[in-house]
């Protein structure tokens, strides 16, 4: 692969990357989807708590709370079509498998 190659198979991931943090910046409103009955008060206890739990936090919930985690997760994914939030989701999915996945 020549330079040129090189810095094109680098760029994507800077995309990526950016518009990942784009998506991290705008926090989702579930009380909105609960109000309207889309998500479950569990879920979105669970997915508000989770949310902004700092790194140790998030941890201790999956391993105390892993299966409510995947099913709050799949809940999301199976109720919710604005794209936008399913976009949060995944990179909350992502995130969360990319910072715990050896771990999981």
């Amino acid at each position: 692969m020549d330079i040129r190659g090189a810095v094109d198979a680098a760029v994507p991931t800077n995309i990526i990357a950016a518009k990942a943090a784009e998506v991290r910046a705008n926090m989702v409103n579930w009380q909105s989807y609960l109000q309207s009955q889309m998500i479950s008060a569990e879920d979105c206890e669970f997915i508000k708590k989770f949310e902004m739990a700092n790194t140790e936090e998030k941890q201790a919930i999956l391993a105390q709370e892993g299966h409510q985690c995947a099913k709050t997760f799949l809940n999301l994914m199976a109720h919710i079509s604005k794209e936008q939030t399913v976009q949060y989701i995944l990179t909350l999915i992502d995130d969360t498998l990319f910072q715990f996945g050896l771990k999981l």
